[in-house]
């Protein structure tokens, strides 16, 4: 009976630990919205190319479809609010690092028809624009596109008799890219729709980072807990916790939530798989077209109205305290209060006590000095566990730069993301840990039912030191300890059997799985292999307890081949180019390029035409016509053949004033302010005059940058400068060689140099 109990729990293990990985993969789901609908929206949002608001032409086509569609679908341009209506805010985005920009937000406003309006909205955000260097179509056309479907499919579905008593509002936002523009703007300056701000009561926001991947609720305002309770209500497949929340707001990043979550109650939601995509011309139809992540923002939009179209809104600010949660299984969001989290760590010291006096009391047992040797094996195996992962995380890359599959200026710096990695990863750190559990057994002579004791001892601290000092991630110990300590004072309190043998930590650990794994399989994706050490030590928190079991069976050396499988999967995907890629902060650094995995020629008449490569991984790509090249700095350079070039310097200087005349309409102009000795210049371009003062951004270098993108005159205010010009003219005809291959999609631009001087 005892094997087969054991059998059926293993059999509970590995099954719940495939469910927990595939939770974070995608499954497409069907949709009340018209699926097709939204996948041609995208496609004809991206069909004139990147909508940056560098790009005028195409970003102004894609706001005339919205504004098109809406008014096929009956909504009338105008500030009204008696029937559905639009309205387009244009504004000016101010900002010490670009020439001012003319942008727009398109917003529309659909009124309550019951009997009883409430005045208040629920709001949904998406931004129009997209990075110079992609289509966008994941990023964020599918916002936009999911948009425009839910405002057709309500529109028709009330005028057949649906009833709400909450206006419904979209948010098409623009320049959130460059800075948050839109969202700015339209919570600082929109006061159309009878003071719609004001009115609004709850906000989602639509957002991507990548291509693919399942949906994530990953950001919440302050005393959210009324938010969550209501979210779990609905949710079913978007994964969640409060862990993700909680990181992102410690990280530097930022989304048009970002300017109203201090308003308002709401909910912020991201793809986040695909990321070497990201902000790249791979974000493009192809990718998005067929993906889960479209669905889940087509339900997820369905279930937040058909809950809050009839809601009473300003029950979401009665609590006054923010929730605790997380996904299990896609079956249920689990929501507790911080009180909660409190009484589940008294409950877990007390059985910790409970379960030191007992076995001292009761059973006679509880060496002191088995217990220390037991933490320091645990503490042995985690320190192994980071070291090993952080080792072959290194160690691959290094072979990935032999094979050619990366550059070798980028080691450290590659984010392997997939599924595959953190099976790769979890299987290396189940081997190391269960050698060091057989060994600490053999060399201090501890037994592995005192290390399964002493890491329920572990989890059950960790949970409660962290709901005290880091609540929002407690619940990753603290549950997990109760079981386990469950688990341990039945051991000792049941005497006739020894219930020891039939292995309850498995049961436990199985039923833990799912809390976990979801968060280490979405935590390397979105924060890349970098922090591979971390990684192994929280894996080896999760199957400690298995590897004690394994450990008297396979007794040491029977864990080499279990090692080597996951340092083959390791390998395989570290050696998989689509994978390989650079990490994605350090991609934002060059992100004011016109495009990524560029070869840049440099006309000016000092260096003569000279090849950059901003992209690493790029660089293997263009070896087969590219000259050779030196590493400087963070991109590879060297003189480039000569090339014709018809394109000539418009722009011009007369004393304190750089008149600028762009020679294309889609440029952009860099200029670097240096040898300054003066407060700054004023930038006139016919709509608005705007003061910059040196002061206010000066780089660690000294200088000042500035980019243009329209027409205008910089005047000096006092003193002199020294300038330096740079103007980039995108896939350039006369750069690409005659043998390249438009199947890899590098971008061969033009960039045309030169240097002024200014004296008033």
């Amino acid at each position: 009976m005892k094997k087969w109990i054991k059998a059926i729990f293993c059999f509970v293990l590995c099954f719940l630990a495939v469910i927990s990985i595939l939770d974070t993969n995608e499954k497409k789901y069907e949709t009340n919205f018209d699926q097709k609908q939204i996948v041609k929206h995208i496609e004809q949002l991206v069909t004139n190319g990147p909508r940056s608001i560098a790009d005028t032409q195409s970003h102004q086509l894609a706001l005339d479809y919205i504004t098109t569609e809406l008014e096929s679908y009956g909504v009338v341009c105008g500030d009204t609010v008696d029937v559905p209506a639009y309205l387009i805010q244009d504004f000016v985005a101010e900002d010490t690092d670009y020439q001012n920009w003319y942008l727009k937000n398109i917003i529309v406003h659909i009124p309550a028809n019951s009997d009883n309006p409430t005045n208040e909205a629920v709001m949904f955000m998406g931004h129009t624009d997209s990075v110079p260097m992609g289509d966008g179509a994941s990023d964020d056309g599918l916002a936009c596109a999911v948009m425009l479907e839910a405002i057709d499919y309500y529109l028709e579905k009330m005028a057949n008799g649906y009833e709400i008593s909450n206006d419904l509002v979209f948010c098409f936002v623009d320049g959130e890219e460059y800075g948050l523009y839109g969202s700015h703007a339209f919570m600082e300056e929109f006061d159309g729709f009878n003071h719609l701000v004001d009115r609004i009561k709850f906000g989602t926001n639509l957002e991507s980072r990548g291509t693919s991947g399942t949906l994530i609720m990953f950001e919440t305002a302050k005393n959210n807990y009324d938010t969550i309770k209501m979210f779990s209500e609905i949710n079913d497949n978007v994964f969640t916790c409060s862990i993700a929340t909680m990181i992102y707001d410690m990280m530097p990043n930022g989304t048009d939530f970002s300017n109203f979550k201090a308003v308002y109650q709401g909910l912020n939601f991201a793809n986040i798989s695909g990321g070497m995509d990201y902000h790249t011309q791979n974000d493009n139809l192809e990718k998005v077209a067929d993906r889960a992540h479209l669905t889940q923002q087509a339900m997820i939009v369905d279930r937040i109205i058909e809950k809050l179209g009839n809601y009473e809104l300003g029950s979401l600010y009665d609590a006054k305290e923010s929730a605790i949660f997380f996904s299990y299984l896609n079956l249920t969001t689990v929501v507790y209060t911080h009180a909660t989290a409190i009484i589940l760590a008294i409950v877990a010291l007390v059985l910790l006590v409970a379960n030191i006096v007992l076995r001292r009391c009761y059973r006679k047992e509880g060496s002191i000095k088995k217990t220390i040797l037991s933490f320091v094996s645990i503490l042995i195996g985690l320190a192994f566990s980071a070291a090993v992962i952080f080792v072959c995380y290194y160690l691959f890359q290094y072979i990935a730069v032999i094979a050619g599959t990366i550059d070798r200026h980028a080691v450290g710096t590659i984010n392997a993301a997939n599924t595959a990695i953190v099976v790769g990863i979890g299987i290396v750190v189940l081997a190391v840990t269960t050698w060091v559990s057989h060994f600490a057994c053999k060399w201090l002579k501890v037994e592995p039912r005192d290390i399964t004791r002493a890491f329920a001892y572990l989890h059950a601290v960790l949970g409660i030191v962290l709901s005290f000092v880091l609540a929002d991630a407690s619940y990753l110990f603290v549950i997990s300890g109760i079981l386990f300590l469950v688990n341990e004072l039945l051991i000792t309190c049941v005497k006739k059997t020894d219930v020891s043998k039939y292995h309850g930590e498995l049961l436990v650990t199985a039923i833990y799985l799912p809390i976990v794994m979801p968060v280490l399989v979405l935590a390397t994706t979105a924060l890349g292999l970098t922090m591979a050490y971390i990684f192994g030590i929280l894996f080896a928190m999760t199957v400690f307890a298995v590897s004690n079991v394994l450990a008297p069976v396979l007794k040491g050396k029977k864990t080499l081949p279990i090692l080597l499988i996951g340092m083959i999967i390791f390998l395989a995907i570290s050696l998989s180019h689509p994978n390989a890629n650079v990490n994605l902060q350090g991609k934002q650094g060059i992100s004011k390029l016109p495009y990524d995995d560029a070869l840049i020629y440099v006309v000016d008449q000092q260096k003569g035409d000279v090849y950059r490569v901003y992209d690493l991984n790029a660089y293997s790509a263009l070896e087969p016509y590219a000259p050779d090249m030196e590493y400087v700095d963070d991109h590879y350079e060297g003189v480039g053949e000569e090339i014709q070039v018809k394109e000539t310097i418009l722009s011009y200087a007369e004393k304190d004033a750089l008149t600028i005349e762009k020679t294309r309409d889609d440029v952009l102009i860099y200029l670097t302010f240096k040898n300054m000795d003066g407060s700054g210049f004023v930038i006139e371009d016919g709509k608005t005059s705007n003061t910059y003062l040196f002061e206010n951004g000066l780089a660690k270098d000294g200088t000042y940058g500035i980019t243009i993108h329209s027409d205008c005159v910089i005047t000096l205010l006092d003193g002199s400068v020294d300038v330096e010009y740079q103007e980039v003219l995108r896939d350039y005809e006369a750069c690409i060689p005659k043998d390249y291959n438009p199947e890899e999609k590098l971008h061969f631009n033009l960039w045309l140099t030169t240097e002024y001087s200014l004296n008033k």
